[in-house]
């Protein structure tokens, strides 16, 4: 077996993919014999891509900006200018990937399986020659006179470039792990401090109980020591732990790092937004006035979820009447105010293995963002989530990973052109 190689790329992820087969592609180009190696640490590749977007994989999304992006946006800014989604969808055309839009500009496969997306990818890799490793932890990157050694097991590889495609901290549970922020800091990288991303946020364990399972459509505001930090909204799902859904993911980005210092955080929902306190007022009052015998518990029920809208009043009018006759006019103006905002002390979020994206890695400015070659050790390229760069829910991160991963594996192979 081979143990000297021309490009080794070490994960086998959406951007590690992306990298081997760009630089594959790129080699047939330069119709030159350099050999391409992707190194995995699993029994099998892109066991995450397998689980993004729900089994349907997200691949990207027609809104690609900055805006959607944290960390180093700005610096990331020309890569997804470069890499606009159609350019993504182009690459994944000439694959033969069929691809289709639905709600809010989110791209998926045409199949609606992320299996049809890792299958085209592996395939296509094998027939542009890339060597497959898997079982193949790399646990050490050292810097040699003409390249790399890469140490995996009781295995020592050799290659000439290294393109670090490792990702995050997010699901250890499908194989994610520190290594690679470990190899990039003893190649002279410095990495931001690592947090879960697009993950559920905790409450109280006596708030968050009663409405387990519920859903709700709301407008939720995060709020840090009183003042208005950020605002999503979508459906709210209530777990025992606190709060899911699409709009608390990305809402929950900056909560660990506030938390750290000590900072109170709080999550307001609006659970009627296309209304006012006043209107939600007369609407209970009207209720009340109609169905005067309508259990008191209930009186929501023809506005909110019904479990929700018990919840609100159980907190809102203590002495909770018996029937809706029996609410008297602050009571009701409590119940309406509440509605507008449902507040939820917020006390963590959920652990790594419910995280989506690691926020936080390597600092842009720390690479050519032409090449995504290391401005600190020639040679050597890093993609994907490693990067101190994550995206909102929609097919942002993925497009992230396809962009850097394309970008990476071309430009190391011309590296290696030239140098001919």
């Amino acid at each position: 077996m081979r143990e000297l190689y021309d490009i080794a790329v070490v994960g086998g992820g959406a951007s590690g993919l992306a990298a081997a087969l760009s630089a594959a592609k790129q080699v047939e180009q330069m119709k030159q014999p350099l050999h391409v190696v992707l190194l995995e640490g699993n029994a099998r590749i892109g066991k995450k891509l397998l689980a993004t977007g729900n089994g349907r994989c997200n691949l990207t999304n027609q809104n690609i900006a900055a805006a959607h992006y944290h960390g180093d946006r700005k610096l990331a800014a020309p890569v997804l200018e470069r890499c606009p989604p159609k350019k993504i969808l182009k690459f994944f055309e000439e694959l033969g990937l069929l691809c289709r839009e639905l709600d809010e500009g989110r791209i998926y496969p045409y199949s609606l399986q992320a299996a049809s997306v890792l299958d085209i990818l592996r395939q296509q890799a094998e027939q542009y020659g890339v060597e497959i490793l898997c079982d193949c932890p790399v646990s050490r990157a050292a810097r040699q006179k003409n390249g790399f050694t890469l140490v995996s097991n009781e295995r020592t590889i050799q290659a000439r470039r290294v393109i670090l495609a490792t990702g995050g901290l997010a699901y250890p549970q499908l194989g994610a792990n520190d290594s690679g922020h470990r190899m990039v800091q003893a190649l002279g990288h410095s990495v931001t401090p690592l947090h879960p991303a697009l993950v559920q946020m905790k409450t109280e364990p006596k708030r968050a109980k009663p409405l387990k399972g519920m859903r709700s459509m709301a407008e939720a505001i995060l709020w840090c020591d009183g003042k208005e930090l950020q605002r999503s909204a979508g459906e709210v799902q209530f777990t025992e732990h606190g709060l899911s859904g699409i709009c608390m993911f990305e809402l929950s980005r900056n909560v660990e790092p506030l938390l750290r210092k000590n900072r109170k955080l709080e999550v307001s929902l609006d659970l009627l937004p296309e209304y006012t306190e006043q209107s939600i007022f007369q609407m209970l009052c009207k209720t009340a006035e109609k169905l005067p015998q309508l259990p008191g518990a209930d009186l929501m029920s023809g506005l909110l979820n019904k479990t929700v809208g018990r919840e609100i009043l159980r907190l809102a009018v203590p002495d909770l009447p018996q029937a809706a006759h029996g609410f008297r006019t602050g009571q009701l103006r409590a119940a309406a105010r509440m509605a507008k905002a449902f507040c939820f002390p917020i006390t963590g979020v959920m652990p790594w293995s419910s995280a989506q994206v690691t926020a936080g890695g390597v600092p842009l400015q720390e690479l050519c963002m032409d090449t995504m070659e290391s401005n600190r050790c020639r040679g050597l390229y890093l993609t994907g989530e490693l990067l101190n760069i994550d995206g909102d829910c929609g097919g942002f991160n993925l497009h992230w990973a396809w962009s850097t991963g394309l970008i990476a594996g071309k430009a190391c192979a011309a590296s290696l052109e030239k140098k001919r």
